[in-house]
């Protein structure tokens, strides 16, 4: 499950076509957003679809996808937060 505690609008800049996101169980591949489409009047109701690096395709809902995968974007966040949390430290 996505230990991140960003979580992103399926109507914003981080579902755009050609983001990049990861999946949460640490596997190294990563999928590309290639539409989304909205289908009902919750705040989730959006179905993502999107592309692995083989070709091959799939949708989920905007809640499911983000349950399972996280935007490369908030990864370098979080390392960049991390590295600048080091040098702070006390040697």
């Amino acid at each position: 499950m996505n230990g991140h505690k960003k979580w992103h609008q399926a109507n914003g800049p981080a579902f755009a076509i050609g983001e990049k996101w990861k999946p949460c169980d640490g596997c190294s591949y990563e999928c590309e957003i290639t539409g989304v489409r909205k289908y009902g009047e919750g705040k989730w109701d959006y179905e993502v679809f999107y592309e692995y690096a083989d070709g091959s395709t799939s949708k989920k809902n905007a809640w499911s996808f983000q349950v399972r995968y996280f935007h490369v974007a908030d990864q370098n966040l979080k390392v960049k937060s991390k590295r600048a949390e080091d040098v702070t430290k006390p040697g």
